[in-house]
């Protein structure tokens, strides 16, 4: 059976027109009101909602893996700015450099395959050097509950991406807006930058979030000890750097990841050397 690249990717092309203006009526929205200078869609696919929004923005990229489906969007657009390749390996930031546009007015959207949704939101939403406007993306139901702001359990993922971001459940999609039919529901999730965004050294909290995130049953304190007399016992293991840095409060000693706030991370985090 011959594969075709947009399967081989894992692509599911939106065809329900009515959720299709209502994105395309949102972008719009919050681009006008937030003033923003640039527009990129990731993953437009046979571009129907590209045609739909690419007159929002003076400065509209596009950034599209599937050779395929180049020439439709050429087309469909004459003059597009439209990067092919992994959108994991362009330098955004150089491109927005470039074109003297800053990322704190870009807006960024999307139509995410599932397999590659976490790597996506975080290269956009969860580096320290990138500090994007809004985000708007498609993506896998499931994942879209597990990151929403007020998730009641928290993830890695959520943990990374509310920390400088809301990250909003918008709107549910059924699997019949879509061809291929995926064999799950989506859901739209919207990202706005927080005004209050907190000071901190992104390398130690992501070595955090990895020491401390497998083990949400139990109190911070409780991780702390475990991982410490883990390495005492078993040196020749690697262990992460600055594992036995954190100096965690009184105050939070009993608490578990997931009850923690991000005022609470970050005095875990400017407490530690």
């Amino acid at each position: 059976m011959v594969m075709t690249m947009w399967t081989y990717l894992g692509q599911n092309f939106l065809i329900d027109a009515k959720i299709r203006t209502y994105i395309a009526d949102k972008i719009s929205a919050l681009y006008q009101t937030s003033w923003c200078e640039a527009l990129i869609e990731i993953w437009p696919g046979k571009g129907s909602i590209t045609k739909l929004i690419h007159s929002i923005s003076s400065h509209f990229f596009v950034i599209e893996k599937d050779s395929t489906l180049i020439p439709n969007l050429r087309s469909i657009i004459p003059n597009i700015q439209l990067i092919e390749g992994d959108v994991l390996d362009v330098d955004v930031e150089h491109l927005l450099k470039h074109h003297h546009i800053d990322s704190k007015k870009t807006f960024v959207s999307g139509n995410l395959p599932y397999y590659i949704t976490s790597p996506i939101l975080r290269k956009f939403f969860s580096e320290w050097k990138q500090d994007f406007a809004w985000g708007l993306f498609m993506v896998q139901d499931e994942v879209g509950q597990k990151v929403k702001y007020d998730a009641k359990k928290k993830s890695y993922l959520r943990w990374l991406l509310n920390f400088s971001y809301t990250v909003t459940y918008v709107k549910t999609v059924p699997a019949k807006a879509f061809k291929p039919a995926p064999k799950v529901k989506s859901c739209l999730i919207q990202l706005a930058m927080r005004q209050d965004i907190l000071e901190i050294a992104w390398e130690k909290f992501i070595s955090f979030l990895e020491l401390f995130a497998p083990y949400s049953r139990k109190t911070v304190w409780a991780i702390q000890k475990m991982i410490k007399k883990k390495s005492d016992i078993k040196r020749h293991e690697i262990v992460p750097e600055g594992y036995i840095c954190f100096e965690i409060p009184v105050a939070l000693q009993k608490k578990r990841l997931e009850e923690m706030s991000r005022e609470d991370i970050t005095a875990i985090l400017s407490q530690s050397p």
